[in-house]
């Protein structure tokens, strides 16, 4: 029985120190592109990590499908490098397409053909065997809900329905990188929220790069974000960042909101309602410093409370108010 634990033990320590010493599966280094004299998209670095989600968020025509063509191979790069899993997608790219998948915004259906024909021709093309072609098709009809679908012919299938073979078609040889642009454009709620579950189901052990111009769809999905302003990075890092700044503040007394942004903590306060105030702290100090300044005046504290910044006011921040 010791032995047993001690053998569990060291699967564990290897499964970990696999994880931490493998490489990013996508990196892009002052990837950029020009349409003529028009750069589309300025110098951007990029990496993706297995279990990572990474939105890539901006109104339309900041830049977002053209990244995605990139990183996909399907448009190549007026300046920078791209490696998937290794392998450089300029120099290798029959070895680094093996462990692509890619949903353009507008899938790439057949229309004339039944959902299955068309799946076994995309398993076809990745090079799968004949039996690899028929458990890769059931999987993945199973993960995107087209059970019942596959003797249905493509272009009488609903827009949602296409959507989901267009998922299909991308996860089918079981890819280590899976790069999806706006993938639940025509989809009602329901399937809305099949999409993200099956998204997060693939990041299990795989990397997603997903783009949307809907600020919900990032915020219910991605654990990492890129903002776009006109092919220009504006933010990079969480969705929510990890400093908090602004506080929620609620008070015995009922001072002057001017007596409050007077404190030496304290860098401006706006009154909320009531006795609630917004208080925004100076870089450095600390809740605990600001309760003190206000238990030395007597006003007492009922409440502080970190605000969070929600994804629309950081991207409000980020387009229109420079790098944020």
């Amino acid at each position: 029985m010791f032995g047993d634990a001690l053998q569990w033990l060291f699967n564990i320590l290897t499964t970990t120190c696999i994880l931490l010493s493998m490489p990013s599966l996508l990196t892009a280094t002052k990837l950029s592109r020009s349409f003529h004299t028009t750069e589309v998209v300025e110098p951007l670095d990029l990496q993706l990590a297995a279990r990572d989600i990474l939105g890539l968020l901006g109104p339309n025509g900041a830049g977002k499908s053209t990244i995605m063509r990139m990183l996909s191979g399907d448009l190549s790069p007026s300046g920078g490098r791209i490696k998937i899993c290794g392998y450089d997608l300029l120099l290798q790219p029959k070895q680094a397409k093996r462990h692509i998948g890619y949903l353009p915004e507008r899938p790439p259906l057949h229309r004339d053909q039944s959902v299955d024909e068309f799946l076994s021709d995309c398993a076809c093309l990745r090079g799968l065997t004949r039996e690899q072609t028929r458990q890769a098709r059931l999987a993945a009809k199973r993960r995107c809900g087209l059970e019942q679908t596959g003797r249905r012919l493509i272009r009488k299938l609903s827009k949602g329905f296409q959507q989901r073979v267009g998922l299909a078609q991308a996860i089918i040889h079981d890819p280590q990188v899976v790069i999806l642009d706006e993938p639940t454009d025509g989809l009602d709620p329901a399937q809305i929220r099949q999409v993200r579950e099956l998204i997060r189901e693939l990041a299990d052990e795989r990397g997603v790069i997903l783009s949307s111009h809907i600020l919900p769809e990032i915020q219910a999905t991605c654990n990492r974000l890129v903002i776009l302003q006109q092919g220009k990075r504006v933010y990079s890092g969480e969705i929510t960042p990890p400093e908090q700044l602004c506080y929620r503040l609620a008070l015995e007394q009922n001072p002057d909101q001017a007596l409050i942004a007077a404190l030496p903590a304290v860098v401006s306060a706006e009154r909320l309602h009531s006795d609630y105030f917004r208080v925004t702290l100076e870089t450095g100090s600390r809740p605990s410093e600001l309760v003190r300044q206000i238990l030395e005046q007597g006003w007492g504290v009922c409440e502080l409370t970190p605000e969070t910044v929600s994804l629309e006011q950081l991207f409000l921040q980020a387009t229109t108010g420079g790098e944020a």
